[in-house]
């Protein structure tokens, strides 16, 4: 069996038909045919019924076109990373990411870069608003939770969750406190602080909360909690340290939606090697957390 047949079987399955493949592909649709005919031959079956007006896979080209998408997408995928590394990428590569992620993880990320691929220059700039990345220059940006967005394409590299968490000083939840003897904890301005915070999995322990300060950011809210004033929902990316060394104590996870941090780039522009070796970078550095 012909890979470079396979291949255009694969195409024309995809697109639903020889003309659609062809103009999808720029090959004229007699060649396609002919491939598809030769690989049907060397198989012994037929792939497609054809019709006067359109054709439809057969449960023989249902079932090839099933098992061989994927790994003929694979194969590919791996033909370009064996490209970008022997072309090794170098030249300038600049990244905008969120404030919060920046000050938290991108120093450290930033330098592990440099140091594994010295070619590429890489510039980050750090700041909270939607950056237009084709007019200001940017390569690849990361953002949180971002909006469907026709102009971007790319990849969710982290889901993080937030975790109730306090000092070790501070009294632990038990399931007997109620509504008179409330959690005292730091919200973040802005938000509508709720009166019960649910812990995931155990509906037993759903926290009653009275706020006894807010605070602008979450980092000013970790130091806070850090102090023993009271509990707090903070992201585990930002309190993994914490919690490792003890300074910090876990309650359980909040049943607050996930946050999903995207590595992002232009969708009018095929992604440079430097900008696809980023992404695997991001891909390597959160192997837990890659979706």
């Amino acid at each position: 069996m012909n890979l470079d047949d396979l291949s255009d079987f694969v195409l024309v399955a995809a697109h639903g038909g020889f003309a659609n493949a062809s103009r999808a592909s720029g090959r004229p649709k007699a060649t396609l045919s002919r491939k598809v005919m030769e690989l049907e031959a060397s198989l012994g079956v037929r792939l497609f019924e054809r019709g006067p007006r359109s054709v439809r896979l057969t449960e023989e080209g249902e079932l090839l076109f099933a098992r061989t998408a994927g790994l003929l997408s694979d194969i590919a995928e791996s033909a370009d990373m064996v490209r970008d590394v022997a072309a090794r990428p170098r030249g300038p590569l600049r990244v905008n990411v969120p404030t919060l992620f920046g000050h938290m993880l991108m120093g450290r990320l930033a330098a592990q870069f440099s140091a594994a691929y010295p070619d590429v220059t890489l510039t980050v700039t750090s700041e909270d608003r939607a950056v237009d990345l084709v007019r200001e220059g940017y390569d690849a940006v990361i953002r949180v939770n971002p909006k469907p967005d026709s102009a971007l394409v790319g990849r969710c590299f982290v889901r993080d969750q937030l975790l109730i968490v306090a000092a070790p000083s501070f009294p632990a939840p038990s399931a007997t406190r109620g509504p008179t003897d409330p959690v005292p904890v730091v919200v973040r301005n802005g938000t509508k602080p709720s009166a019960i915070w649910p812990i995931a999995g155990d509906a037993t322990r759903d926290l009653h909360t009275r706020p006894v300060l807010a605070l602008p950011t979450l980092t000013m809210m970790r130091d806070a909690v850090l102090t023993g004033i009271g509990a707090a929902k903070l992201p585990r990316l930002l309190v993994a340290d914490d919690l490792a060394t003890g300074r910090l104590v876990c309650w359980g996870p909040s049943t607050d939606p996930s946050t999903e941090l995207w590595v992002l780039h232009p969708s009018t522009r095929h992604a440079s090697a430097r900008v696809k070796l980023f992404m695997r970078f991001l891909k390597d550095a959160f192997p837990g957390e890659w979706l």
